[in-house]
């Protein structure tokens, strides 16, 4: 079902958007706390890192996704939300 991103890798397509989904959400979560919302920004983290685990179950698209891959969109929420902190 799950398509390869790129002809030669195995990369797919359901990998790809997790990591996508995750970096975006660690991005945000990690900058909240620069303009002085420590806990939306926590809890943002939190409630995506549970909802990649099972704990809770989102409807969506991108909720099935994040279930399906929850290392990819883990490891996206770490890299971006690092990056982040780091420039910020």
């Amino acid at each position: 079902m799950s398509e390869s991103v790129f002809s030669e890798n195995a990369f797919t397509f359901r990998e790809w958007h997790a990591v996508v989904l995750g970096g975006a959400i660690g991005a945000l979560a990690a900058y909240l706390p620069v303009e002085g919302f420590e806990a939306v920004g926590a809890g943002l983290a939190v409630a995506f890192a549970l909802a990649a685990l099972g704990v809770y179950r989102y409807g969506s698209v991108a909720g099935r996704t994040v279930r399906k891959e929850p290392w990819y969109a883990l490891a996206g929420l770490v890299a971006a939300g690092a990056a982040v902190r780091l420039l910020a």
